[in-house]
């Protein structure tokens, strides 16, 4: 079974390295046709010499090196689906590694639920300056090991994420029908296409934790510029939801999953000290589907109010 593995790379010279090779060193030699693509986004700092350097370490792997000026990590990932060879993606964040079984957990996962478009393996937060490792919280699944996920919406809602951008892999196809991640975004836009393809596809999911999310890069955007307002990828789900889009099964879980994103949005306001954002999120109706998390945060942001 042959995968592209797309890499996004932007200024992450101290932790490309960890990627690359927990791709390379993948235990399974049935997959040496696979290939890797790093798609090098206009880093200024020594990203591109660290792969370079790889590269020539590893002479007989399929490893290609796309340079493009800087266009943001979605346009860097289309240009890798643009670039695979192969029908089955995966991606790396270029500061998250694989488990050294994480291509034979997707095979298998692929073999088993052929008629599936997403696949997606467990995976654990890695904090490395506090010393924590958790994995990630996968709610509403059955005991099964591998299966599929009946609502990728209430898993989202009530747990953690199922999916991320490093451990999950999408056929090309697939992705091509929902039009790739969405440029111009910098922050959602993995969540936009997770939950586009939850509509209209069949996702396959493995409990086994085969990829590391590290939760310390200093430069996440989600701690340098918080969120103030809703995500594109929740207004177009609302927006899908008035249009009576969504199919009715997902009807419910969609609107937790929203009203689970305000609830963030307020968590994360509360938290940096921004309490007009928090109050505006806490204020709209739709956040209180989830109505004991909005009850906890009601009163958070209320207490706060009051005492400013």
């Amino acid at each position: 079974m042959k995968f592209s593995t797309v890499i996004a790379l932007y200024n992450k010279q101290n932790e490309i390295g960890r990627a690359l090779y927990s791709v390379l060193e993948q235990v399974s030699t049935e997959h040496n046709q696979s290939e890797v693509i790093i798609v090098d986004d206009g880093s200024t700092d020594s990203s591109l010499s660290v792969v370079e350097r790889i590269k020539r370490e590893y002479p007989n792997k399929n490893i290609t090196i796309h340079s493009q000026a800087n266009a943001g990590v979605s346009a860097a990932r289309n240009k890798g689906i643009a670039l695979a060879q192969n029908e089955l993606i995966t991606f790396l964040d270029a500061d998250d590694s694989y488990e050294p079984d994480f291509y034979n957990e997707i095979a298998e996962l692929v073999a088993k639920f052929p008629y599936a478009s997403v696949f997606a393996t467990g995976y654990r937060f890695v904090n490395i300056r506090q010393g924590t490792k958790r994995d990630a919280n996968l709610v509403g699944l059955s005991l099964d090991t591998q299966q599929i996920m009946d609502d990728f919406f209430y898993t989202a809602a009530y747990g953690d994420l199922p999916i991320t951008s490093s451990s999950v892999c999408i056929k090309k196809r697939s992705l091509n029908s929902v039009g790739g991640f969405p440029e111009g975004q910098n922050m959602g836009e993995d969540q936009a296409v997770w939950s586009q393809l939850a509509l209209k596809y069949l996702m396959a999911i493995s409990q086994k934790v085969c990829a590391n999310y590290f939760e310390d890069t200093s430069d996440s955007l989600m701690k340098t510029q918080p969120v103030t307002q809703e995500m594109p990828y929740s207004l177009r789900l609302q927006t899908q939801i008035e249009q009576q889009k969504i199919p009715e099964k997902f009807q419910r879980s969609v609107e937790e999953y929203i009203s689970g994103h305000l609830l963030d949005l307020v968590r994360r306001n509360s938290i940096s000290g921004n309490i007009v954002a928090a109050n505006q999120m806490i204020a709209d109706k739709r956040s209180r589907v989830q109505l004991k998390r909005w009850s906890y945060w009601y009163m958070r942001v209320f207490l706060k109010r009051i005492t400013l």
